[in-house]
């Protein structure tokens, strides 16, 4: 099998620390308290760039969202070789593929979120929306282009509707703010689901 050297280009820089999904016991669990206390936290991190790559940056302060790619450094290698899990941890959902979910625990631990740029100054960049905790390792920025990324007509899993529609009421309960609250929006509702799945 042939192995591949990735490096870090830089590392995130939040006030979150922990984890919301973790690996336990062969499966993910989902640390309830962490959601609630990163409130928000998670609106607003930065990302440090390493000094070398301060080149690559230039004139991306023309776009007004990134996709951060980045490796999920606190998983285990013995999660690694999980091969299915339930979703966000929640045994109420059936066991799904680890590539049918958007879980941390990976054979190759890496994850992407997209994010709004609020300000780029010198090799630090100020984002809004980053779910990556303090230390995270960055591997790699794009810029996000809806015409890529965004395709229309979009149809998901019944059960990662299910699986919304329980982390939405799960906070809902609790005093997180709902402009804070990732889970607080409809997701049939939006613009890219397609239509037959919107009315469900």
């Amino acid at each position: 099998m042939t192995v591949f050297s990735i490096s870090p280009i830089g590392f995130v820089h939040s006030k979150v620390e922990k984890e919301v999904l973790k690996y336990s016991d062969k499966n993910l669990k989902l640390d309830f308290k962490a959601v609630l206390n990163q409130g928000n936290d998670l609106i607003k991190s930065k990302i440090i760039i390493n000094e070398e790559y301060i080149d690559c940056l230039d004139g991306i302060e023309d776009f007004s969202h990134l996709i951060i790619f980045f490796w999920t450094h606190k998983v285990p290698d013995q999660a690694r070789q999980i091969k299915k899990v339930h979703p966000a941890g929640l045994k109420k959902i059936p066991m799904k593929g680890i590539f049918a979910t958007r879980s941390p625990v990976r054979p190759n631990p890496i994850c992407k979120t997209t994010v709004k740029l609020i300000e780029k100054k010198g090799n630090t960049l100020l984002v809004e929306g980053l779910d990556a905790i303090d230390n995270t390792p960055v591997i790699d920025i794009k810029p996000h282009l809806p015409f890529y990324d965004s395709p229309p007509n979009i149809k998901l899993a019944d059960w990662m509707y299910d699986l919304m529609d329980e982390l939405k009421r799960l906070t809902e309960k609790s005093d997180l703010d709902k402009n804070s609250n990732p889970y607080s929006v409809d997701i049939r509702a939006h613009k890219c689901i397609s239509p037959d799945q919107q009315n469900n």
